[in-house]
């Protein structure tokens, strides 16, 4: 009886232990048929089969696109959510379900898609004309998506990722975009939104090594999320900090920790991106090369353990934006005459300086309002070599930067104007115009190449 009972306890105990190592976060990001170079049958552990992305491929092949696909282990469904649209479907027994009933797009470009006490969601994303981060929830009665208000929202704001905690969701550095009002800036920290409280709140990313957030908005920079960790890549070229920096947060805590071994940025033109647990897998692929590319595996518990604390995200009282709110009536009556007068004296004291000098005083911020400007008459240059494959050196004269003498201001200026025509040109197209593709001889240095269509 005994050994019966201490057999039947060994059995309790190890399917316990089995059940509890299972993860419980399944996430896929594919773009349109360039999906088909890795040669997957599947993906998500056989859940997510080439047969359904033929399919959702034929449904998009003239609005080339991308999927996000969850899969829930508790409920065992599995939900795509369509980038640039709000068609959203479920796959079961291996057909696809569509539950969108209607035919908007747009507005959702880079939204985050996740899924809450078996509701599924959408974040933020590009609009036609300025950047957002509304909550969106998908009403299953009705077959369409749903605003959801929530207090002290972020206006004209879109983040450069996101990732989900038990509480709610964490929004990472991003921009603020809106030409109605002429307004472009840069988020250097982040929100959070408190799904219980449907409520905003801002924190800081505390770093005192480095201003990470400087460095991000002047290379690229891209945040992934697995189950316990968001992780942040970033292409640096800062000798101190190597030529990448990865970061690595603990979703829970907050933690944030830095790598330091051997690091790249492979996973950005990777075709899909797919997270079981803490295990990232990616395909080593450069858009457009000839090169067969491999499949790679990161996985986030070795790193954490690999890497050291550097800081913590650290959230502050939403409160604070609330009265500053509310005394914006006051400040604006007593402001104005001030600020009237303070113009008019300004005015006169513009009026006998140089126009040279004026002109140079205005620069910096000219240069900020007239990027995307800027980029649509490269766009004119870029047609004369599109296929090819340009040198750092030829790029910078097709971009009319080359007589930019100070390297750091040129290498930021190339970064933002690539990272403007790209946006441009992945809404309308659906891909990037401009990769980045590895020299073979000197893998610290670069290649540019220019298509205007997918080779895929």
């Amino acid at each position: 009886m005994k050994f019966k009972l201490l057999f039947f306890s060994l059995i309790l105990f190890f399917s316990l232990s089995t059940k509890a190592a299972d993860p419980e976060f399944y996430r896929l990001t594919v773009t349109t048929k360039r999906w088909e170079v890795a040669e997957r049958s599947s993906f998500l552990n056989g859940r997510v089969s080439k047969e359904i992305l033929n399919q959702l491929d034929s449904i998009y092949q003239n609005l080339p696109t991308g999927y996000n696909l969850i899969y829930d282990p508790s409920s065992q469904t599995l939900k795509v959510s369509i980038q640039c649209s709000f068609d959203y479907y479920s796959i079961q027994d291996g057909q696809l379900v569509k539950e969108y009933q209607f035919a908007n797009r747009g507005y959702t470009c880079g939204s985050y898609f996740f899924e809450k006490n078996n509701a599924y969601y959408i974040l933020g994303g590009r609009g036609l004309w300025n950047y957002h981060s509304d909550l969106m929830e998908f009403d299953t009665l009705n077959g369409s998506w749903e605003f959801k208000q929530a207090s002290y929202q972020p206006l004209d704001y879109y983040p450069l990722g996101a990732y989900q905690t038990s509480k709610g969701i964490m929004t990472w550095l991003g921009e603020y975009t809106n030409p109605r009002i002429s307004r472009l800036e840069k988020e250097a920290n982040g929100f959070f939104l408190d799904m219980e409280k449907k409520s905003w709140q801002p924190f800081k990313i505390n770093i005192e090594e480095f201003d990470f957030a400087e460095i991000a908005h002047a290379y690229e920079s891209q945040l992934y999320e697995t189950e316990d960790y968001a992780f942040s890549v970033t292409a640096s070229q800062v000798s101190k900090l190597g030529w990448y920096i990865w970061i690595i947060i603990e979703k829970e805590t907050g933690k944030l920790f830095f790598y330091e071994g051997n690091k790249h940025t492979e996973m950005y033109d990777s075709p899909f991106l797919e997270v079981i647990g803490n295990k990232f897998r990616y395909f080593e692929y450069t858009l457009n090369s000839t090169s067969e590319g491999k499949e790679k595996m990161i996985d986030l518990d070795l790193l954490r353990s690999q890497s050291r604390e550097i800081g913590q995200l650290v959230l502050l009282d939403p409160k604070e934006n609330k009265e500053t709110a509310s005394l914006f009536p006051l400040a604006l009556w007593i402001g104005f005459p001030a600020v009237l007068l303070l113009g008019f004296w300004m005015g006169r004291k513009l009026q006998n300086k140089g126009k040279g000098e004026v002109l140079s005083a205005l620069d910096p911020e000219k240069e900020g309002e007239d990027i995307e400007e800027e980029s649509e008459e490269i766009l004119q240059q870029l047609l004369t070599h599109d296929g090819e494959k340009l040198s750092t050196e030829e790029f910078d004269k097709v971009l009319g930067i080359d007589q930019i003498a100070n390297f750091d201001s040129k290498r930021i200026k190339r970064s933002r104007l690539i990272k403007a025509i790209n946006n441009q040109y992945a809404e309308k197209k659906g891909f990037p115009l401009i990769t980045r593709i590895k020299n073979p001889e000197d893998k610290r240095f670069v290649f540019y190449k220019v298509n205007f269509e997918s080779e895929n």
